[in-house]
């Protein structure tokens, strides 16, 4: 397994493997029919546009050459952030390759990364009903933030969110656990 900087050549593996989490890890959390309506191909396009204009750090795990997983990081979007506050805009392993370590080898990668670029702390934001999720953040030393939720609508409905934050050098990866 190899974890390397995203390419615009990977914006559709990079798609596949969105689409896929988001269908198998927001099922009762995201509308179904939000969720049905997801696109590979449309995905793929925007995602080659996004790795082409450099909004944000994205690194991918690949097995050869199959895209298993990717993180997109950099520079917090929150409001209240300060210049030392990096975020983890997203995180997505294959849902065949879950419990495999792909997601402790990006984040790793990227807590190597943001460390060197002088980030102190670390955000990010997730569904509460993410159970999956947010045992795997609080396995690797994120805590939740008393930030209220924030609200969105998506698909037609009012989803909240909350923050997750952890010191950059305190994520502690280990090679087993959740």
């Amino acid at each position: 397994m190899q974890v390397l900087p995203a390419r615009p050549e990977d914006a559709h593996g990079i798609a596949q493997v969105h689409v896929a989490a988001w269908k198998a890890a927001y099922a009762g959390i995201v509308p179904l029919q939000y969720l049905d309506s997801l696109s590979v191909l449309e995905r793929a396009g925007k995602w080659e546009v996004a790795l082409k204009a450099e909004e944000s750090t994205v690194l991918v795990a690949k097995e050869g050459r199959e895209v298993t997983g990717w993180i997109s990081f950099g520079p917090s979007r929150d409001k209240d952030a300060s210049n030392s506050q990096a975020e983890i805009w997203a995180i997505y392993v294959d849902p065949r390759y879950w419990s495999a370590g792909i997601g402790r080898l990006l984040l790793q990668q990227a807590r190597n990364e943001l460390r060197q670029r002088g980030y102190e702390t670390c955000s990010l934001w997730v569904f509460p009903e993410n159970e999956r999720g947010i045992r795997f953040y609080k396995f690797v030393g994120f805590i939740a933030d008393p930030l209220p939720p924030q609200e969105f609508e998506l698909g037609g409905a009012r989803l909240k969110e909350v923050r997750y934050v952890g010191r950059v050098d305190a994520l502690y990866l280990p090679k087993e656990g959740p």
